[in-house]
């Protein structure tokens, strides 16, 4: 299994994608998705992580305050799209939805 260490966060090559779980202070743990190939992760996704990854909380905490009753939704997965915007989906604590994707 192929493996690296991207700031704060432990990357692995599985399924043709490099997954990853960020522990963030006030959110718990979150996952990581990037794109790649088996030798290393996109780097402009790798780029935009990282720039995401100075403000974590405050980042997921801006973007959660776009939702009608934030605080009722948890981000449970943070992956940068392929013009290396990064979007983090939230589910909902109540009915478990997790269709709710806002992009930095």
């Amino acid at each position: 299994m192929t493996t690296m260490e991207l700031d704060r966060v432990s990357l692995h090559y599985a399924h043709c994608l490099w997954l990853g779980d960020i522990l963030s202070p006030r959110f718990g743990h979150i996952e990581a998705v990037l794109n790649g190939n088996a030798t290393a992760p996109n780097e402009g996704q790798v780029t935009a992580l990282r720039r995401f990854l100075q403000d974590l909380d405050g980042n997921i905490s801006r973007m959660r305050s776009q939702i009608r009753f934030g605080f009722l939704y948890r981000p449970i997965r943070i992956a940068p799209n392929m013009e290396n915007r990064v979007g983090v989906q939230f589910r909902n604590r109540i009915t478990g939805n997790q269709g709710t994707l806002i992009l930095e």
